[in-house]
Formats: structure tokens, sequence, C-alpha cells
């Protein structure tokens, strides 16, 4: 059973997950579930390339989260904005907006990704 509650922790709520169709975790998926009145959450996952890393927090309408993706690996990241701005790091390449999302690629490295999360509408 707490094996179940480890693996929901770190695939759901830190959002360290591996894409569809990836072998041995070189491609990563990055979609925390920011929950109710949780504020921030923190994880990591050792992978056949090394430590994946996420820590989100949010406060008002700010969300920041960080990632690391490990050498050798590439992550699609989900950063909550509703229709609200993103600032991110460097290199990350917007790839779409859906559903309130923006979603990023990036490459290893360390990554830091800063939304105002305004409603949908607003």
């Amino acid at each position: 059973m707490l094996g179940a509650i480890d693996a929901w922790f770190t695939g759901r709520l830190a959002g360290i997950q591996q894409r569809p169709g990836s072998v041995g975790y070189r491609e990563l998926l990055i979609d925390p579930a920011t929950v109710g009145d949780l504020t921030s959450a923190a994880d990591s996952y050792t992978t056949p390339y090394g430590k994946v890393r996420t820590k989100w927090s949010r406060a008002g309408s700010t969300f920041r989260l960080e990632a690391a993706v490990p050498a050798g690996s590439t992550a699609e990241i989900h950063v909550p904005a509703g229709s609200g701005k993103v600032r991110a790091d460097g290199d990350a390449r917007l790839l779409r907006r859906e559903n309130g999302t923006a979603v990023y690629e990036v490459g290893s490295g360390t990554w830091t990704f800063v939304s105002t999360t305004v409603p949908n509408g607003s």
C-alpha cells in the first residue's frame, strides 16, 4: 500500500513521469498536480540516466516550478498558467498552450518556470 502512495506522490504530485513510448526514462514528462489547498511539493526519482528532481510552489497567483533533467534525457514540462504569462529559462521551447497549461520542451539541465495563473476567460 505504501508503494502506491509513493508512486502517486512522485508520478502525480511531483509530476515525474516517463513520456509514452519512451524507454528507460530517456524522455520525461513533468506534469505536477497542483491539487486542493496544497502550496508546494518536491520529489526526485533516479532513472538510468540520473536523478530527476522537481520542486513547485504557489503563492497567490504565482506558480514556480524547478526541474532538473539528467544528462542524456529530454523533458516535456507542463506549467499551470491559466491565461497568464509564463517566464521560462533560456532555451526552453514553448510547444503549445492547452487547457490553461503552457507546455515546454527542454534538454538536460536545471530549469525554472514562473507563471501568473490567471483563470481562463479573465
